[in-house]
C-alpha cells in the first residue's frame, strides 16, 4: 500500500489574505494610476523590453507627459509602452530608481500572489499562504520596497466567508500604544486626510501638509503597519 501523502490543505495554519499596495515612487506607474487609473500592467516577457500598461482612455499628449507610449486605444482604454521601465543590466529601474518596480512583477516577493486586480491607484494582491507568518513576509516585502500596503482580508483555514467579505476565526486587539507618539500622530494624519482612501491624496502631498519629506512619511507609515502586523499574527519581536 502507497503512503498518504500529507496536504498543506490539511493544515489549520494555512490563511487566504489580501492586501492592497499603491506605488509611492515618483515613477509613470505612480503618475498614471493617481491620473487615469490602472486596469492592467503587465511585465515584459524578456530583459530590454519595457512593461506595458492599460489605463482609462487620455489624450494621447498627457500621457506622454507622465512617461507613457501610446500604442492603440481598445475600447475605452489606451494600451501604452513604459519605456522608462526598462532595467538595466544591474536590474535596476532609473525611473523609479530601484529593481522592484510593479511593472516587472513580484520576484521580490517571498510567495506569489495566485490574484492582482488594478482599482484606479490601487493594486490588490490576493495570497494563499502556509501561515499568517508568510503573509507578514509578503507585507514587509512591499513595505521594503517602498510601497505602502495594508492587509484588507486574512481568513484561516476553515473559515467560511466570501470573496469581498473580511473574515477570521478570531478577534484581535491592537495597541496603539506600542506605536510612538510620532508614528501616531503621523497616522492619524494620514487617516485624516484620506490617504488610505482609493481617491486619496498622494504621498507626498501628505507629506507636505505635515512639513516632512515624503520618504519621512513613508517611513513612519511603514513602521506602524510592522508593528500593527506584528500584533495581529502575534509574532514577537
Amino acid at each position: 500500500m502507497s503512503k498518504p501523502v500529507s496536504s498543506p490543505l490539511a493544515s489549520s495554519n494555512a490563511v487566504h489574505a489580501r492586501v492592497v499596495v499603491r506605488p509611492v515612487r515618483d515613477c509613470p506607474v505612480t503618475r498614471l494610476a493617481g491620473e487615469f487609473g490602472i486596469r492592467e500592467l503587465v511585465a515584459p516577457g524578456a530583459p530590454g523590453r519595457a512593461p506595458q500598461v492599460v489605463v482609462e482612455s487620455a489624450p494621447e499628449e498627457r500621457l506622454v507627459e507622465l512617461g507613457a507610449h501610446p500604442i492603440v486605444r481598445a475600447g475605452d482604454g489606451t494600451v501604452c509602452r513604459l519605456p522608462s521601465l526598462v532595467e538595466s543590466e544591474d536590474g535596476a529601474v532609473s525611473a523609479c530608481g530601484h529593481g522592484h518596480c510593479l511593472g516587472h512583477g513580484f520576484g521580490f516577493l517571498p510567495i506569489d500572489a495566485y490574484h492582482t486586480h488594478w482599482e484606479g491607484d490601487a493594486l490588490r494582491c490576493s495570497f494563499a499562504a502556509l501561515d499568517t507568518r508568510e503573509v507578514e513576509r509578503v507585507i514587509e516585502s512591499f513595505g521594503a520596497a517602498d510601497y505602502v500596503v495594508e492587509l484588507e482580508q486574512l481568513i484561516r483555514a476553515g473559515d467560511d466567508a466570501p470573496e469581498g467579505v473580511s473574515a477570521a476565526s478570531e478577534t484581535t486587539i491592537l495597541d496603539i500604544d506600542e506605536l510612538t507618539d510620532r508614528q501616531r500622530e503621523v497616522a492619524r494624519a494620514a487617516v485624516e486626510r484620506g490617504y488610505f482612501d482609493p481617491d486619496g491624496p498622494s504621498a507626498a502631498d501628505v507629506a507636505d501638509d505635515l512639513g516632512i519629506a515624503k520618504a519621512t512619511l513613508s517611513e513612519h507609515l511603514r513602521a506602524v503597519q510592522r508593528e500593527l502586523v506584528q500584533q495581529a499574527f502575534d509574532i514577537p519581536d
